[in-house]
């Protein structure tokens, strides 16, 4: 039977949650139960290595996109780290080598993880800068943001473009 080895680790105040083995649909639920447990201790963020896992099966990407669905919504990320060729080949395959933040290492993962939470703590300032202050309230500077992106070009008979017969 092919089995997946978890362990859990720090990176330079990072956790990093490192899979190793082959992962099956056996291994699911277990991997799943572990990977929650690891960012519900650790999180909002957490490091997935790859570099130990030889395989993954589209169970274990259902399980990763899941965790990382829920590291989302509480302000975090699953970003991974290090994929070996048979599991790149797969997230590129899947596409989700574009849903996924995929780093060559643990290392560089950990430091963009570092860039956003500093660029994430900074946002409230940012955003006040960003403000225009008018008598009695405060209002975006960006107008643009009141109007619809899809609108009916004029002169169409109020089709959208590029969508014939609707």
């Amino acid at each position: 039977m092919l089995s997946v080895d978890l362990s859990i680790d720090d990176f330079d105040g990072q956790a990093v949650v490192a899979l190793r083995g082959e992962s099956d649909l056996a291994d699911t639920p277990s991997v799943a139960s572990h990977l929650i447990a690891a960012v519900a201790a650790c999180g909002p963020s957490v490091i997935v290595d790859l570099a130990g896992l030889e395989s993954i099966g589209y169970s274990g990407l259902s399980v990763l996109l899941r965790i990382r669905k829920w590291t989302r919504q509480s302000g975090g990320d699953l970003p991974l780290a290090a994929p070996q060729e048979p599991v790149r080949q797969i997230l590129e395959a899947t596409g989700l080598i574009d849903v996924f933040s995929v780093y060559p290492s643990v290392e560089e993962a950990a430091n963009s993880l570092r860039q956003a939470q500093a660029w994430s703590s900074a946002a409230p300032q940012r955003l006040r800068a960003a403000l225009v202050t008018r008598p009695a309230d405060r209002r975006p500077a960006c107008r643009a943001a009141r109007y619809s992106l899809i609108r009916p070009l004029p002169g169409h008979g109020g089709r959208s473009a590029g969508f014939a017969g609707t």
